[in-house]
């Protein structure tokens, strides 16, 4: 076994490191999920996947740093430009630690009005959003400088120890009698040992006072601009259903609604790792004129294997797994747990695509993103009749998505 590994490229060791931290975080993450769909009321836990689902929306688009760091990290890694990489880490660290403040203040401020929309009768749950939200600043351009020097044993260590410790926190406050502003809370601070430990690694590079680069700026931000708007659609497209569910739907439908998406969730993570190792590696590929397709293959065919293995298992035992998962079963939530495996996984395969279309900066894809999630909003908002038709229209919208976005690859392939 440790001969196999040892003649393994290097390609595939990084996806085995990072697919050994990102699942040991995906089972602390289940536990997490576990633990607060058996401790909390169905409405409760709505109230709480409400939240996340509107965290994971509008940090979305902050999030997009991380992959525009990945990109340029590693690129000048790549050609050897470290004091380049120096200079981009320290300066963007500088002013998303200012933005960070302001994001935080606007939130804080408008806490009464989103928890009143959202009908969540804890306030300190809006502030602790504000918080978590504020972090988004920061926090990805550390993870995109860990991510683009393919710092892959920092990213496996910092998933697991803020797994574990939201875990934990999440059970000592939730047994306090803390409910949701206890289980974000333990988010939270994860969060915060996350970027701490990402730290350690990157303190070399970042510093307040570091010899000026000349990095074109507005090459980056022109970067930005389509990444933050296929991010945004691409979360929007897995995570507008929660909150249109909880709008136009009573708590108890709305609450087995999201014990379902529980297991959807699953399906949509598994290749994470897969993506993460993916991108920096065709992108310095692509900054040196070099084949990037082969990369692409390889990774579909991993995260095909993850979802295909996934989906036989609860197709075979739905009843036994939702009942492990949420401690309860209702049967929609079961038969929406099917139509969940389908559309996440096509949604997971997607993001392998996405993110190789935003590593080789080929931006033909983002206006199929735009259209379809579009249509997806005013799919649901005009037939909602019941919760099978909402997944319905998630199944058919991401296959479609799935499909042409392996056009567009094949295509490209055929040009080159």
């Amino acid at each position: 076994m440790i001969e196999k590994l040892k003649s393994l490229d290097t390609f595939s060791k990084n996806i085995i490191i990072v697919f050994a931290g990102t699942s040991l975080l995906n089972f602390f993450n289940l536990l997490y999920q576990l633990l607060i769909a058996h401790k909390l009321s169905p409405s409760d836990f709505a109230e709480f996947n409400a939240l996340l689902s509107l965290f994971t929306i509008i940090s979305s688009s902050l999030g997009t740093i991380q992959l525009a760091v990945a990109k340029y990290s590693a690129e000048f890694n790549a050609r050897g430009q470290v004091a380049k990489v120096k200079f981009l880490l320290s300066d963007l660290f500088k002013k998303t630690s200012v933005l960070a403040i302001l994001t935080f203040l606007v939130f804080w401020l408008s806490s009464g009005f989103i928890t009143k929309v959202l009908k969540i009768p804890s306030l300190n749950s809006g502030y602790i959003l504000a918080c978590l939200l504020a972090l988004c600043w920061p926090t990805p351009v550390l993870a995109g400088a860990v991510q683009g020097l393919e710092l892959f044993g920092w990213l496996t260590l910092a998933s697991v120890i803020s797994g574990a410790l939201k875990l934990v926190l999440a059970f000592i406050a939730i047994l306090s009698g803390y409910a949701i502003s206890g289980a974000l809370g333990a988010l939270l601070a994860s969060s915060l040992i996350f970027i701490a430990i990402f730290y350690l690694p990157l303190r070399k590079f970042i510093s307040l006072s570091v010899q000026k680069e000349e990095i074109d700026y507005k090459q980056v931000v022109n970067y930005l601009f389509p990444v933050a708007i296929s991010t945004f659609c691409y979360m929007s497209l897995v995570s507008m259903d929660m909150i249109l569910v909880k709008y136009f739907f009573k708590p108890q439908d709305s609450g087995i609604y999201s014990l379902a998406q529980m297991v959807g969730k699953i399906f949509l993570f598994l290749p994470v790792a897969i993506s993460i190792v993916m991108f920096p590696r065709s992108s310095g590929q692509n900054a040196k004129n070099l084949d990037t397709f082969s990369i692409l293959k390889r990774s579909l065919y991993y995260a095909s294997i993850l979802c295909i293995i996934a989906s036989l298992i609860y197709n075979i035992f739905p009843g036994f797994i939702m009942k492990v998962l949420t401690g309860k079963i209702f049967s929609e939530s079961v038969m929406l747990g099917r139509l969940f495996s389908v559309s996440m996984i096509f949604f997971a395969l997607l993001f392998v695509l996405i993110t190789y279309f935003l590593s080789i900066k080929d931006l033909r894809f983002i206006k199929y993103l735009v259209l379809f999630t579009i249509l997806e909003f005013l799919a649901i908002v005009l037939f909602h009749s019941n919760l099978i038709q909402i997944q319905l229209i998630l199944s058919i919208n991401a296959i479609s998505l799935f499909i042409i976005h392996l056009g567009l690859a094949y295509r490209k392939k055929e040009r080159i």
